[in-house]
């Protein structure tokens, strides 16, 4: 079972069947049955049917979502806990549902913004390979009969094309060497640390994923926090759910300030900004304080000391995340209209010096014979 993985949308049925009715007050074995024979997905059937023998076994839901790492997260684990010690396992149910829904629609929400460029790349290359490899190489010959002095840039146009002709399988051969070498590299933790650093300074798309991550930041935290999970827990299994390196390595040490005393607001940048509002020197702790903040914004501690001094800090953590959804929403919908120009502009570049490059020749016969 641990070899079982469930999309997103087949969990977010699962659980929300589950939820519905356990808080119809139906017996857990009991409502396992029914989702079991209700569903018409082979891999719900099959968790059912695991949950139901596992519990029959002797052990609770913790234990066996414990059993399915690639399917219930630290967070659904401590959330689990949490229904488990007060009683209220069908809310728990209905709480992660949500969450999850909330990451399906954000996550549908950036692939649509990247959806749309990443067609209009897909066809530029296409008809810039079809020209290379088709047309040109018609033209060329008419060139070599009329034995036609070619311009520079018409030379370099053709030995493209016969690179792209005779070369193309050492240069697939050489995309997919550097695709697995990429995605190999990935696997270490300092080349992933930078590149997850690096790429959230991309223009318009790291903004993206720099509120995305903030959403799961806030969101999270806010959950577990109304929970009534301890703040060290709560960042710890925040942390999990993080899916960068860079905003990993931060929240740690936000645990290390907290531990050491100071408040979630200090930890999260607050304590920098006061100091430099003093006029106090930094030091040598000014490059992490600037780290710190560039992965939290001001305003997300300012927020959270709002928060911690009325006693509202989950409420806070929320209203941030709905703040940062709306921003990622106004993003998106200006996104086609930022994006489709310079797109267009750049292709009809590419296109308009290639066809340039290989009918200046022809243009030049006509010349000559009027």
């Amino acid at each position: 079972m641990q070899k079982i993985r469930f999309s997103r949308k087949e969990k977010i049925l699962f659980l929300d069947n589950f939820g519905s009715l356990i808080n119809a007050e139906i017996p857990i074995i009991r409502a396992l049955q029914i989702i079991y024979f209700q569903s018409q997905n082979k891999r719900i059937q099959e968790m059912s049917m695991y949950f139901k023998q596992a519990i029959e076994a002797g052990q609770n839901i913790i234990q066996v979502c414990e059993s399915l790492p690639r399917v219930f997260s630290q967070f659904d684990r401590a959330m689990f806990e949490m229904g488990e010690a007060t009683g209220k396992m069908g809310q728990v149910l209905t709480l992660i549902t949500e969450r999850e829904e909330k990451q399906q629609d954000l996550e549908w929400k950036i692939k649509q913004a990247l959806i749309y460029p990443a067609s209009i790349m897909f066809v530029a290359i296409a008809m810039v390979v079809t020209i290379m490899t088709y047309v040109v190489p018609k033209i060329e010959k008419i060139y070599h009969d009329s034995h036609v002095n070619l311009p520079p840039l018409t030379q370099f146009i053709i030995g493209m094309s016969h690179f792209l002709r005779s070369e193309w399988i050492y240069l697939a051969v050489g995309i997919a060497v550097c695709v697995m070498s990429f995605f190999f590299a990935l696997r270490n933790p300092r080349f992933r640390y930078k590149f997850d650093r690096t790429i959230l300074s991309l223009p318009i798309f790291g903004g993206i994923l720099r509120k995305k991550t903030l959403i799961v930041f806030t969101e999270f935290l806010a959950t577990l926090l109304n929970a009534g999970i301890l703040i060290n827990r709560s960042l710890s299994i925040v942390r999990t759910g993080m899916d960068n390196k860079y905003y990993e390595a931060e929240i740690d040490a936000i645990l290390f300030d907290i531990k050491a005393g100071k408040t979630l607001s200090s930890a999260l940048g607050g304590e920098y900004i006061e100091r430099k509002i003093r006029g106090e020197v930094i030091g040598a702790d000014e490059t992490d304080f600037k780290r710190r903040v560039d992965c939290f914004p001001i305003e997300l501690s300012m927020s959270v000391k709002i928060g911690e001094q009325t006693g509202s800090l989950a409420r806070m953590l929320e209203k941030m995340a709905v703040r940062y959804n709306k921003d990622v929403d106004a993003t998106i919908k200006g996104l086609s209209s930022m994006i489709e120009p310079i797109i267009i502009v750049g292709i009809g570049g590419i296109v308009g010096v290639i066809i340039m490059a290989i009918m200046l020749p022809f243009f030049n016969m006509v010349n000559v014979i009027h």
